[in-house]
């Protein structure tokens, strides 16, 4: 029997159809903490066959800021973090309880997730590791109130190794309506986080639009998840985009001055003709190398 306890914390709202395959893969942990945010779709009755323990929140648009009441009903030294539509493997409930069962050497642990995108694991676009603190000592992570933030943490910090064993598996979006669905439910929510901008402009709003397409697909090897990665890369372009045009709306459709269009799109093709030729100097040897470098530099 561990002389250390583990609770395993997840927030939970409307997930009915993955809340069973998560908590049949936390049953190891000593106690599960459930904060729901009045779900309506019979979460709560999955739940209630898993843990008695379960809390309701108000209902805030999002996990985040629900965090911190959910570790405090924690009641052991440590936390496991679990989202609703994560799974913990087999391999990694090995290694956590090996980790409890050692002297601990960190207060935080930093875990790899393994995203699943459109059934498949995405490696690039900035998606892998995506490490995210979800191993700690009560006390030692909190959340800030906002989208997708990273929480605070305090103490040591060991980030496990970049393997997929030692990873959270999260099946982020099952289809194009998933991702869509979720765009709009929070780039509106950033929009009203961001800070407000005082002056529209179409060529903002391509530009944005434009350098995030290049920094996913180019700058992080999107490429070369071929069909996933490109496509990832432009819904994650297309993000930006509406966030930006939301903050538009928030503010009245404020009417911008007549602008160069042509001038606009032909700063998007500068974008991609640099970050293009910047992966080419990245992926190249040789003359090629040398050839791009210099393609990459008159598109400055």
């Amino acid at each position: 029997m561990r002389s250390v306890k583990l609770s395993v914390v997840i927030n939970t709202k409307d997930v009915a159809n993955t809340i069973v395959r998560t908590l049949r893969s936390v049953s190891f942990a000593d106690e599960i903490v459930i904060v729901d945010m009045y779900s309506s779709d019979g979460t709560l009755t999955l739940a209630r066959k898993f843990t008695k323990k379960i809390f309701q929140h108000k209902d805030l648009g999002y996990a985040d800021p629900a965090r911190n009441f959910a570790l405090s009903k924690a009641s052991h030294e440590w936390i496991l973090v679990v989202d609703a539509d994560e799974v913990v493997s087999d391999e990694l409930k090995q290694i956590v309880l090996q980790t409890l069962d050692q002297e601990s050497a960190a207060d935080v642990y930093w875990l790899p997730r393994k995203n699943i995108v459109f059934g498949h694991w995405i490696t690039k676009t900035g998606w892998w590791p995506d490490y995210q603190p979800r191993l700690f000592k009560k006390g030692a992570v909190s959340w800030q109130v906002g989208v997708h933030r990273l929480p605070d943490v305090k103490g040591k910090e060991v980030y496990l190794p970049t393997e997929e064993k030692y990873a959270l598996q999260h099946f982020n979006y099952d289809d194009v309506d998933h991702f869509v669905t979720k765009l709009n439910h929070y780039t509106s929510i950033q929009a009203k986080e961001r800070t407000e901008i005082k002056d529209f402009s179409s060529a903002v709003v391509l530009e944005k639009f434009a350098g995030e397409f290049a920094k996913r697909a180019l700058m992080m090897d999107g490429v070369e998840e071929g069909m996933h990665g490109v496509a990832l890369s432009l819904l994650q372009a297309m993000y930006e985009a509406v966030i930006y045009l939301k903050q538009w709306g928030n503010q009245g459709f404020k009417v911008t001055k007549p602008e160069d269009l042509g001038k606009s799109l032909q700063q998007m093709q500068r974008i991609w003709h640099y970050w293009w030729a910047d992966y080419q100097v990245r992926h190249t040897g040789g003359f090629r190398k040398i050839y791009w470098q210099i393609r990459r530099k008159f598109q400055m």
